[in-house]
């Protein structure tokens, strides 16, 4: 091959060099001068309400049953005592014959609570569910730190016979018949005892039932406040993206390394929210399974 040969082959290699220099230039300016807006992702959840505990707590307190109210009061004969163990063994005998109702178990807390109402009785010469100053088994319940989903209180007052018979008379008035065949209580809390009542010797029988909130699988109140610490961020970085694109968009010379930074900025911002909202998307579903198995519960 003669020399003008290698000439022309060194001319055209230096022709496409060139051409894929400029290429590659331009290609470099446009990325350097442009850059384009990442896309927000939009939650798409909602958190469903969460019945709270307190809304769904009851008390049941049928009006307080004495024993002449009943016409069985045997005024000249000896009262028949009461004991806290036939009382309950009394319930469970009522609860098994009406419906096969599971045995009430007894709870400690529950016959502090009774033992703390019967004394406030007598002390303060009053026979309600609620005493003069207020105090009631639900106030005594918090004091103790009995953590309830239902409450129920039975009172009695008077001679009925030992403890089938109030239990029996219980039985025969609705509301307390309701309280002791309760399918929902569990626990069971009873106080009995003699006194001086308003100048006579008198018995006081106490029963306080429960339904503890252990018996419900519970929602973690922790994982709710991440919940919202989370949609108040997300928010703000929403309204902060949103006044950002509108600067960038009324932006006259979109390229540079001024616009880049900005755009920079906002894409930054982008990741971060998209990132909270995926993480939002996980603690919403979570949550919103355990209020499913909360309310369930309740409703069973």
């Amino acid at each position: 091959m003669n020399a003008e040969h290698y000439k022309k082959r060194a001319k055209h290699r230096l022709v496409v060099l060139s051409v894929i220099v400029c290429v590659a230039g331009a290609a470099i300016w446009y990325f350097a001068a442009y850059s384009s807006l990442s896309e927000v992702t939009l939650i798409g959840n909602s958190i469903e309400q969460f019945a709270a505990v307190e809304a769904t707590k009851s008390f049941l307190a049928p009006p307080p049953l004495t024993a002449t109210s009943t016409g069985v009061r045997k005024p000249f004969i000896e009262p028949t005592p009461l004991t806290e163990e036939g009382v309950i063994a009394q319930t469970n005998i009522q609860r098994e014959n009406n419906g096969s109702l599971p045995p009430l178990a007894e709870n400690q807390l529950l016959d502090d609570i009774a033992t703390l109402r019967l004394e406030d009785m007598f002390a303060n010469q009053y026979f309600a569910h609620v005493s003069p100053t207020g105090e009631s088994a639900l106030t005594v319940a918090s004091d103790v730190g009995y953590s309830y989903l239902g409450l129920g209180e039975n009172l009695a007052l008077g001679d009925f016979s030992g403890d089938a018979g109030v239990v029996a008379a219980w039985m025969n008035s609705p509301g307390h018949r309701a309280n002791i065949l309760e399918k929902h209580y569990s626990e069971i809390g009873v106080a009995v005892g003699k006194g001086m009542f308003k100048g006579e010797d008198e018995w006081i029988a106490v029963q306080v039932f429960g339904r503890p909130a252990s018996a419900c699988p519970s929602v973690d109140p922790d994982l709710k406040t991440s919940i919202d610490v989370g949609q108040n961020t997300l928010n703000a970085m929403a309204t902060e993206l949103s006044n950002d694109d509108a600067a960038i968009n009324a932006t006259e010379q979109k390229y540079g390394p001024d616009y880049n930074q900005k755009v920079g900025a906002y894409n930054a911002l982008v990741q971060q929210y998209n990132a909270l909202t995926t993480q939002l998307k996980q603690e919403i579903s979570q949550y919103n399974t355990q209020v499913n198995a909360f309310n369930a519960c309740l409703a069973d």
